[in-house]
């Protein structure tokens, strides 16, 4: 059986090495499929593999429509407040109350719930729009590490709906034995459980395998052309991830003003999750509201060197790729845009001079995907 690492130490904030309490734990999505537990193979038979009729009917424009960031305070005030789907708060809700027994059965409900099938598939990876024969369009994006672009073929898998929220990531805490995550700087402000959760890279992969030892299920972080593939309702060109794959501000995303009335600190990039409508394959926030970790690390070069099949990335790196964007990030080809980030970021202390871990809730989000083996 396989081993995989799982640094207790990076959960901790204040003086801690990266060093930590590192211990090696088995997990069963290390194992070979005949090795499994019988539950972890009929587990992935009580996943749906329906797929949203939004992705046979919304298809991606040609020019996608884009309003001025700038809405008059007047018109900001007359749009509606957005509020998460009764479904999603009532089963956030019931990941805070009760045993933790019964805290990791509602996640577990939640999970298999909320996971969206993503049919595999053919498609050009990276900056498409010298594809798109938009006249004097040649690129989204200024960087030059996602303009090679060449086709990707990707099994089947799943993919959580939403961003894992804090609600989540303290039932994995709580069952686990960890600290909680997600306060400021001095430790006096948590985030809310409805926002985002945001965890070093390490402890977001560790609570995807440990949600997959949980229900069963072969779950880890996607890979980045996974999480590209769903950002794009399977690979089409579509440019953002909005319900309709326009960049209207106020509709399918937020205005910075608006996010900072929905944000319970006032913060552009740091709202509850499921506010606004979902990507044509029913994904939401994947544009905006943070963010998010991916599996694999990163290199410039990485698309020109990549297998056409599944690719998972380079063998090594110093930086984790981070897919995704805030409320003040571009929108147009945020489907495609790569960031990179420490997976364990550390800084000066001002008052001792010491190197410690930066607080977890500045670090990227995260969503755990199923992968069959």
């Amino acid at each position: 059986m396989a081993n995989q690492w799982m640094v207790c130490g990076l959960l901790t904030l204040g003086a801690v090495t990266v060093s930590g309490c590192a211990q090696a734990v088995a997990t069963a999505d290390a194992m070979p499929a005949e090795a499994r537990p019988a539950s972890s193979v009929a587990a992935m038979a009580f996943l749906s593999k329906a797929e949203a009729p939004t992705l046979a009917r919304v298809k991606p424009p040609g020019n996608p429509r884009r309003n001025h960031f700038y809405i008059k305070p007047e018109d900001l005030a007359k749009l509606p407040v957005p509020q998460q789907p009764a479904e999603l708060a009532q089963a956030l809700a019931a990941m805070q109350v009760g045993n933790i027994e019964a805290r990791q059965e509602a996640l577990k409900a939640k999970v298999f719930k909320d996971m969206v099938y993503v049919r595999g598939g053919s498609f050009m990876r990276g900056d498409f729009a010298s594809l798109m024969g938009i006249d004097g369009v040649s690129r989204m994006t200024s960087k030059e590490d996602d303009k090679v672009v060449k086709e990707i073929t990707l099994s089947d898998f799943w993919i959580g709906k939403y961003k894992v929220t804090y609600a989540e990531f303290d039932v994995f805490t709580d069952a686990t034995g960890r600290p909680r995550t997600g306060s400021t700087y001095g430790g006096d402000v948590r985030q809310p459980p409805t926002l985002a959760a945001r965890a070093y890279w390490q402890e977001a992969k560790n609570y995807c395998q440990w949600l997959g030892q949980l229900t069963g299920l072969p779950m880890d972080l996607p890979t980045e052309a996974q999480w590209e593939y769903a950002a794009r309702s399977r690979g089409q060109f579509f440019m953002v991830a909005t319900a309709d794959g326009n960049a209207e501000f106020g509709k399918g995303v937020p205005y910075d003003k608006q996010a900072k009335l929905i944000s319970p600190f006032n913060e552009m990039s740091n709202y509850p999750v499921g506010l606004f409508p979902a990507s044509p394959l029913g994904l939401h926030d994947m544009s905006t509201n943070g963010v998010e970790w991916v599996n694999d690390w990163y290199a410039e070069d990485a698309y020109k060197t990549a297998p056409s099949m599944n690719p998972q990335g380079p063998a090594t790196g110093t930086h984790k790729v981070v897919r995704s964007g805030t409320a003040d990030s571009p929108l147009i080809g945020s489907t495609v845009h790569r960031y990179k980030d420490d997976p364990y970021p550390m800084e000066k202390d001002d008052d001792t001079g010491k190197l410690v871990a930066t607080p977890s809730s500045y670090m990227p989000a995260l969503r755990c995907v199923v992968t069959p083996h």
